[in-house]
């Protein structure tokens, strides 16, 4: 069984059919522990049904990240779970972790 790509080339594939723009990766400002800064985590900006589609998308497979964050959605993932919510700045982007 081949390894598993390393997590920033898993999340860039996931996020390629939603034609979404990264807009952070390891660089800026983010919560002390994000996993930005050690480069587990996206975030991608676009059109809003874009955006959607891409949170559900990741939503329908919580065990896969271990964060999804997306406001508008009402729903997020931490830990691999999904919990009902907003976890609060992410309305203008999707945020993913792996």
């Amino acid at each position: 069984m081949p390894a598993e790509p390393v997590p920033m080339t898993w999340l860039m594939n996931f996020a390629k059919p939603f034609r979404l723009r990264v807009t952070s990766t390891s660089g800026g400002r983010h919560v002390t522990g994000s996993y930005h800064y050690v480069h587990r985590a996206v975030d991608l900006a676009g059109p809003r049904e874009e955006m959607m589609r891409c949170a559900r998308a990741a939503l329908a497979r919580p065990d896969q990240f271990r964060e999804v964050f997306y406001d508008p959605l009402g729903k997020y993932v931490k830990n691999g779970r999904v919990r009902l919510g907003h976890i609060g700045g992410h309305e203008d982007h999707v945020h993913l972790a792996r």
